[in-house]
């Protein structure tokens, strides 16, 4: 039998749909993907599967099904695969998309390597912008890491390497701006946040940017206890998630668990752990996106403290800490980043 690619066509198309959850397809539908990639595999067919890799990579750039072990297969074999053919441009293409899903999962070191093999192959290819790219996310892993210096030197040399009138800097303005909200400095973390929506809602498609960048800005707004001007921005950010069903629930989760925050904020807790399940409800069928389940499980931790339930606080907390290590990040800096925000 030869790889049926009529049929994984047909199945990128069903994916690939508006209103089609991906983990509701049929487990029929993704052993197709599953079979095809073994076969590759068994006959060690490197282009098929850098063919395969090709056709189903719009799911490994969005925010669902990443940390599903079917793309994550596939994702790790057709780098090797890449690497064996010497393909250096899909080889870059490859690690840079996967530096990004294990940002988003946690695996922050792992992604810096990851980032910065992608930076070497594309200067040597001559694309001098994606390899800015590449470097860029680097910093956003340093700011994970606890490393904030290096994050704002990495930020400030992109900024200074890109025009003042394309609209790619709004990704930098609005990592920014998260650097200032770390450091307590407010007003300037939302003038860069609202510069970055500037740049955002100029790139053609670039509503899931805006989505996210919405969610920032409440949260900033809320922090400066602006909970009118914040809570519009949670609901929009949803608003526009809500268009694409099932394709970028991490996305969603992260509005819903910033909203839930501000809840706890206003005095709401009960309404903040409604929320907070709905988030977790939201990827936890996905895959290992770790670093945004142990944000979840905090904000639980602080809405039960609210309702005085230590119990529940306590359990919730633990919880966290046990995520956290898993991740190898630093409790010692989540005590300080909680103690700069709440105290």
């Amino acid at each position: 039998m030869t790889i049926d690619w009529d049929a994984l066509h047909l199945l990128a198309q069903k994916l690939d749909s508006a209103d089609l959850t991906p983990t509701g397809l049929d487990v029929a539908e993704w052993s197709k993907l599953d079979s095809a990639l073994s076969r590759a595999l068994r006959e060690r067919d490197d282009e098929a599967v850098v063919r395969l890799r090709l056709l189903f990579g719009f799911l490994l750039a969005r925010d669902t099904v990443t940390g599903l072990q079917t793309m994550q297969r596939l994702e790790r074999e057709a780098i090797e695969s890449a690497k064996r053919l010497e393909d250096w441009q899909n080889l870059a293409d490859f690690l840079g998309a996967q530096g990004h899903n294990l940002h988003r999962k946690g695996y922050h070191e792992e992604a810096i390597e990851s980032f910065e093999q992608a930076y070497a192959l594309y200067t040597q290819l001559d694309q001098p912008f994606e390899a800015l790219k590449n470097w860029f996310m680097t910093a956003l892993c340093h700011r994970a890491l606890g490393d904030r210096e290096k994050a704002q030197n990495i930020i400030r040399d992109i900024l200074q390497n890109v025009d003042e009138h394309d609209p790619w800097r709004g990704n930098p303005l609005q990592v920014r701006a998260w650097l200032l909200r770390d450091e307590g400095r407010l007003e300037e973390a939302e003038q860069a946040m609202r510069a970055a929506l500037e740049a955002h809602a100029q790139v053609a498609d670039g509503d899931i940017l805006v989505a996210g960048a919405l969610a920032d800005l409440g949260e900033i707004l809320s922090m400066q206890r602006r909970f009118t001007e914040a809570e519009p921005c949670f609901r929009q950010s949803l608003a526009i998630l809500a268009r694409h069903p099932g394709q970028y629930q991490r996305q969603v989760a992260r509005t819903q668990w910033k909203y839930g925050e501000m809840l706890i904020e206003t005095g709401q807790p009960n309404a903040a752990l409604t929320l907070l399940a709905k988030a977790d409800d939201a990827i936890r069928p996905y895959g290992a996106y770790y670093d945004l389940l142990w944000r979840i499980e905090l904000a639980r931790a602080l809405a039960y403290i609210k309702l005085h339930n230590l119990p529940g606080a306590w359990r919730k907390f633990r919880i966290t800490l046990r995520l956290r290590r898993e991740l190898n990040l630093s409790n010692w800096i989540l005590v300080k980043q909680m103690l700069r925000r709440f105290f």
